[in-house]
């Protein structure tokens, strides 16, 4: 038990790992897709602003007046010009990104860069080299993402611009932050279910170590218990037989002969039930039957007296007019099932015990019906388990360990039958055996 106990654990903690690997690796495959399609978003915005925004017809009028400036005061005036940059397409981008919804959100910069230009004036050249132009603001870290490259080739005479090649980048600086606002709730859920997972499994190991450690001090108390009265049967088998040879030497003893019959039955009957209880409460107890075939009115009967003569208070009605002549079962076996039934009669508040034995096709039918304080719905599907016992009333007053429905059910089933109950709460139960006859 205790190495299935640590299978459990090292399973229930291999599957919590293997779920959450699974979970992450689901959350981090979400996150890349909401971050692509993040770039998608701002990607197609950005394409939107430069088509309204006309960032073709400010580019070339910003080279007309560096053209101006190259023939009209040289190319030093012209590249003071140009390393200004141009605040005008700045701004212009600056209030686009702000009122712009999804650029806002996702607090994009966006710059274009001259990676080399070439401008003639009269007899004046500038060259420049990866010239920023305009931004709406200074790139801080974060992932430049190219949103596309400008090259053009011009020898024409008289041609202002020559080799010409730009990039325009964007970076998404709230990118993570807006993605994991956006997942809180699949955060939050796969957390909580992860959570609701372990706590589960928690509770299920505590829960199987508890119940072993009840079923240990259990077996521990029932083996304890029978032990200390195997001593006491003991001696008491010893007296009977030193009864029963005394009783050989007197004379009218006829009497006293069926009394010490009676005792010794019983006798024997409890040394087996004590056997049998430990037997029963171990986890793999099996019942060995020992068939045979049963002159069945005889041996009710005789069970029958030797129960009324130990409750003598208890009106026992039999109705065995229909009895079966012989059947095919375990006398002791047998004989424990339907005691353990009469005596359960009279345990919970049975004065009066109705035994009606009949034959059903091919197997014999024992009713036994109390008028005791009968038994819950809510507990008749438990009544059969072991040690259960129900929990109302004044439990102090019910002797037994709640073994004895247990054990006279599995009697039934190893005969190949059944035991059944139906019960009306404050009103008495019906328990029917039934039993093959071969």
């Amino acid at each position: 038990m205790k190495r299935k106990i640590k299978y459990l654990i090292w399973g229930c903690s291999t599957a919590i790992i293997a779920l959450t690997a699974i979970q992450t690796y689901f959350i981090y495959n979400t996150y890349i897709l909401k971050e692509k399609d993040a770039e998608t978003l701002v990607r197609a915005e950005l394409t939107r602003m430069e088509s309204e925004i006309n960032i073709d017809s400010i580019r070339n009028d910003w080279f007309t007046q560096a053209e101006i400036l190259v023939r009209t005061k040289g190319a030093e005036a012209a590249a003071a010009f140009l390393s200004r940059g141009s605040p005008a397409i700045s701004r212009q981008v600056s209030a686009y990104i702000r009122k712009n919804k999804i650029l806002e959100k996702y607090k994009t910069t966006y710059e274009v860069i001259i990676h080399k230009v070439s401008l003639q004036g009269d007899g004046s050249v500038l060259n420049l080299n990866n010239k920023r132009w305009f931004a709406n603001g200074v790139v801080n870290g974060g992932h430049q993402l190219i949103l596309h490259d400008l090259i053009s080739n011009s020898d024409a005479d008289g041609a202002l611009v020559r080799n010409f090649n730009s990039r325009s980048t964007f970076t998404i600086h709230g990118g993570s932050s807006s993605i994991l606002r956006e997942m809180l709730g699949l955060l939050i859920f796969s957390v909580v279910l992860l959570t609701v997972v372990i706590l589960l499994f928690y509770f299920s190991i505590r829960s199987l170590i508890t119940q072993k450690k009840i079923a240990d001090l259990q077996t521990d108390f029932i083996n304890n218990i029978t032990h200390e009265f195997n001593t006491p049967l003991a001696t008491m088998g010893i007296a009977l037989s030193t009864v029963r040879s005394q009783l050989l030497l007197m004379e009218h003893n006829s009497i006293s002969s069926n009394g010490l019959n009676v005792i010794d039955r019983q006798y024997h009957r409890l040394k087996k039930l004590i056997d049998q209880v430990v037997t029963h409460t171990g986890v793999t107890g099996q019942l060995v039957l020992n068939k045979v075939e049963i002159p069945l009115l005889d041996f009710l009967e005789k069970l029958l007296d030797d129960f009324q003569s130990a409750h003598p208070g208890i009106e026992l009605i039999r109705k065995l007019k229909e009895v079966p002549k012989e059947i095919l079962a375990d006398p002791f076996y047998l004989t424990t099932a339907i005691t353990n039934l009469l005596g359960n009669g009279v345990k919970y508040g049975g004065t009066q015990l109705i035994v009606d034995v009949m034959k059903q096709e091919d197997r014999c039918r024992v009713m036994i019906t109390d008028n005791g304080i009968g038994i819950a719905q809510a507990d008749i599907s438990n009544i059969f388990h072991k040690f259960y016992r129900v929990e109302k009333g004044d439990i102090h007053t019910t002797k037994g360990l709640g073994l004895g429905l247990f054990y006279t059910r599995s009697i039934a089933g190893a005969h190949g039958g059944e035991l059944s109950v139906q019960s009306i709460p404050g009103t008495g139960s019906t328990f029917t055996l039934i039993i093959p006859l071969a």
